[in-house]
């Protein structure tokens, strides 16, 4: 039979166990997880599968009985493509881009910029890809009944359960952070394990949608970048590798691979092909290590066999050590909207009943949930790629890189307020690693010092995203908006040495960037050009090319007050504040345009395209309200205008659901401005649309594995339950009507202060808080506080300058509980 054959049968297998096992899965065939879930249905893309991983290694398993694919990834697994392209140096024609701008020829501007790059077109950097499959092959006896597979999210460990008529059979499997591998654990009824168990090149064929046009690519990329494919097989191990063939200095070379095999009972025999078939036992343990290698003449495989070696065959133990780890960390927070019974539910089940009119409060939490899950078993020395840390095909959407104007900073929205901050460290340092490539951006683009932070990276910092339709070379706010997330880490974390020593240099280069290339216009503002709005077209031009695009204003807005903060927090930078404060007063003011929206671009000359995808304009609200949009209600009404605009007019009727991510941007602002009812709004179609049975997030209606909203649907939920910046807490800034009841615990806030828990209910919020050290904060409700006790703790409160507001002394290390009666 060939493969090809073979991946046909598996296919038609699947299919029939699908429909064998429509409503299977019930709490008497698998525990529920007390946080996770079950499913009643196994993957029919790679896409469904169950995921797992400890921020390097990831795993994906397909959760077929007798046709099990479990695939492999690692986090620095990026496809070498050929040596990275220098953006060459432009600069000294930068005058001429800024008078066809200013001439309005906005395409032709773009097209010069995309021709004096050399570029024979839109450059993606080295795609994120999979490593390999580990095939799991069993013959059935009777008909397979009794099908479940879950994830306990408080674990990482995934299992899938079914019977057949020789019993009862599982294969559980986690990614062990103590140990920095994968384990799976095979069990069945006494010395009826039988299988063969091999490492194959990752076979995107082997799915339902086998001749799309997809899979042919993704074959296609594989069989020219992917050479030198080795299986072997021992009585008690497996080896894979591979090289690649378009590799260049710095890249990765080669891929290893070493399984260790302990079966227990039967025997375990090698077979051709790199198979070792496994008969009579009663379970299997395997071990699996993956490397990359930057030398591939020097091999690894001896020292993953000798340290695979050396760990005990204590699946429990092992499992005990990975959790410790991981859910220490994922255990700092839950969320309870009241979900109740239907926490039994399988997902294929909660996502049928949630509608827009009710959505199913089990599935938000759940979702809530997955998301963390999802972020913390996808963040290692690197931040989530578009996918995270899996992977299915050679082609993966928009190359599966880092997209910095605006799916990593979703998809990193919740890692401080969601009590992870240790896992924003892997951000700021990758961000940090493509400096050097960022300093080049900005001397060649723009003939200025700093940094220019590029739409998309993977293996290098250069900017190839642009071509003559698309001004990716023209986005100027990345850099900033990067800078946002070094300083608020500070802010969260009280982490003086990383301000030192990591946030306000990062922020030095990004400012000095704004220094050289702002220049004065006639009416003495600054003048942003060009610029790109991300990916947006102003409504009356054919170009993205344009200028003083209004993210880019807030962002170096944000900027200029943020380093001006750091610099007098550490009693340095005297000599150049005058000058940031200068900068400060020359910035273009918002505008809003005759519809009374917030104008995306501030000029008179750029009209609104508000059905766009992106919501960039946004960009003050996305984390917090700056101080001249909190002094203005015209500014307000415009920016909840824009939001209300934006879902009418690119949500409404949206059935392909592009870009979830877009969603979470609105979401955000609509929780800044404490819109309640607009940020659920959002959360509609981010909960109803963007998840399938593994709880998995999408880009797309139901397609289209991405993890954006896997960190920005928890931090839109946290913004609209608690709110802070130093020195003052929002508690329920936008709380919607669908939610009069709940509990909040571990949301984590700027000034060194943890919610330990909120509760709320319509006429009373209990909050119990820890400060690092000692402070005073506002604390305020959307609600007059008729009266309030202190429960636990020493700390002093009297009341603020309205009813809705109570300052509070907080000591340090010490929990304090605060009763609240409210008139709702």
């Amino acid at each position: 039979m060939t493969h090809r054959t073979c991946s046909l049968a598996t296919m038609l297998l699947a299919a029939m166990f699908s429909l064998q096992v429509t409503s299977s899965a019930t709490a008497a065939s698998i525990p529920v997880p007390d946080r996770g879930f079950i499913s009643s249905q196994p993957a029919k893309t790679w896409e469904e599968g169950l995921i797992c991983g400890n921020g390097t290694i990831g795993a994906n398993a397909l959760s077929r009985p007798l046709n099990e694919r479990v695939i492999f990834s690692h986090e620095r697994l990026f496809l070498p493509m050929g040596a990275p392209v220098m953006p060459p140096d432009q600069s000294v024609r930068l005058f001429e881009i800024r008078q066809l701008i200013d001439k309005g020829l906005y395409k032709q501007a773009c097209t010069l910029q995309a021709n004096l790059s050399g570029q024979d077109g839109f450059m993606y950097p080295d795609y994120y890809v999979p490593a390999f499959d580990l095939t799991i092959r069993t013959q059935p006896k009777g008909a397979v009944r009794d099908y479940a597979r879950s994830v306990d999210f408080q674990t990482g460990e995934t299992t899938v359960h079914w019977a057949d008529d020789r019993g009862i059979f599982e294969r559980r499997m986690f990614v062990s952070r103590a140990d920095g591998i994968a384990v799976l654990l095979l069990t069945a009824p006494k010395g009826k394990l039988d299988c063969r168990i091999a490492l194959e090149p990752r076979e995107p064929s082997d799915e339902f949608n086998a001749d799309s046009d997809i899979n042919k690519r993704s074959d296609q990329v594989f069989k020219e970048h992917v050479s030198d494919i080795k299986s072997t097989a021992g009585d008690s191990w497996l080896t894979y590798s591979n090289r690649f063939t378009k590799t260049y200095p710095g890249s990765i070379h080669a891929l290893e691979s070493h399984v260790r095999v302990v079966a227990v009972g039967g025997k375990s025999e090698p077979e051709d092909g790199g198979v070792l078939h496994v008969s009579g036992a009663d379970r299997i343990l395997l071990f699996v290590d993956i490397r990359l290698l930057h030398d591939p003449d020097k091999s690894v495989m001896e020292e993953m066999k000798h340290s695979l070696g050396e760990l005990p065959a204590d699946y429990t133990g092992l499992l005990g050590r990975h959790a410790k780890i991981h859910g220490e960390m994922f255990n700092r927070m839950r969320l309870d909207l009241g979900g109740g019974a239907d926490h039994e539910r399988t997902t294929e089940e909660l996502l049928e009943l949630s509608r827009y009119e009710k959505m199913n409060r089990a599935l938000i939490e759940k979702e809530f949930d997955a998301g963390r899950y999802n972020i913390i078993s996808s963040t290692g020395e690197l931040p989530p790629t578009l996918q995270g840390l899996w992977g299915g095909t050679y082609v993966p959407g928009w190359a599966s890189d880092f997209t910095h104007n605006g799916n990593v900073p979703s998809a990193i929205a919740a890692n401080l307020m969601g009590n992870m901050p240790e896992l924003m460290l892997a951000y700021t340092s990758y961000i940090e690693w493509i400096v050097p490539w960022m300093e080049i951006n900005a001397k060649h683009l723009f003939g200025a010092r700093g940094v220019v932070l590029p739409s998309r990276s993977t293996t290098h910092g250069f900017n190839n995203a642009l071509n003559p339709n698309f001004a990716g070379g023209m986005w100027v706010g990345g850099a900033g908006w990067a800078a946002h997330f070094f300083y608020d880490y500070y802010l969260y974390t009280g982490d003086r040495e990383f301000l030192a020593k990591h946030a306000l240099p990062f922020m030095e280069k990004a400012v000095v960037f704004f220094e050289d290339y702002l220049y004065e216009g006639p009416d003495g503002k600054w003048v942003f050009s060009p610029t790109q709005s991300p990916e947006n077209t102003p409504g009356n031009s054919n170009s993205q090319a344009s200028f003083n695009a209004t993210m880019d204003v807030a962002v170096a807005k944000e900027l200029l007050r943020n380093t001006i903060a750091a610099s007098h927090e550490l009693g340095c930078n005297a000599d150049k504040i005058s000058l940031w404060k200068e900068m400060l007063a020359k910035m273009p003011e918002y505008m809003i345009d005759e519809n009374g929206i917030i104008k995306e671009w501030l000029t008179p000359r750029l009209e609104n395209r508000d059905s766009h995808r992106h919501s960039s304009q946004l960009y003050p609200l996305f984390d917090g309200m700056p101080e001249e949009i909190a002094q203005s209600p015209e500014l307000q009404a415009a920016f909840r205008k824009s939001i209300e605009y934006k879902l009418d007019r690119h949500w409404k009727n949206n059935q392909r659901g592009f870009m979830s991510f877009g969603l979470v941007q609105l979401g955000q602002a609509a929780t800044s401005l404490g819109e309640g009812e607009i940020a659920y709004h959002c959360l509609k179609h981010l909960v109803n649309r963007f998840w399938l049975n593994n709880l998995a997030s999408m880009h797309n209606h139901r397609s289209l594995f991405n993890m954006d909203i896997s960190g920005g649907m928890p931090a839109v939920i946290i913004k609209m339950l608690a709110a802070s910046e130093p020195g003052r807490i929002q508690l329920l800034p936008a709380l919607p009507k669908a939610w009069p009841t709940g509990t909040i615990e571990g949301v984590l806030c700027r000034g060194q202060i943890e919610i330990k828990n909120l509760r709320w209910s319509p006429d009373e919020i209990a909050i119990t808080l820890v400060s690092a050290r000692k402070q005073t904060v506002s604390l305020e409700t959307p609600v007059d506080i008729a009266r309030f006790a202190v429960k636990q703790g020493g700390a002093a409160v009297e009341r603020g300058n309205t009813r809705r507001c109570l300052i509070v002394t907080l000591p340090a290390q010490q929990e304090v509980t605060l009763e609240l009666d409210t008139d709702s």
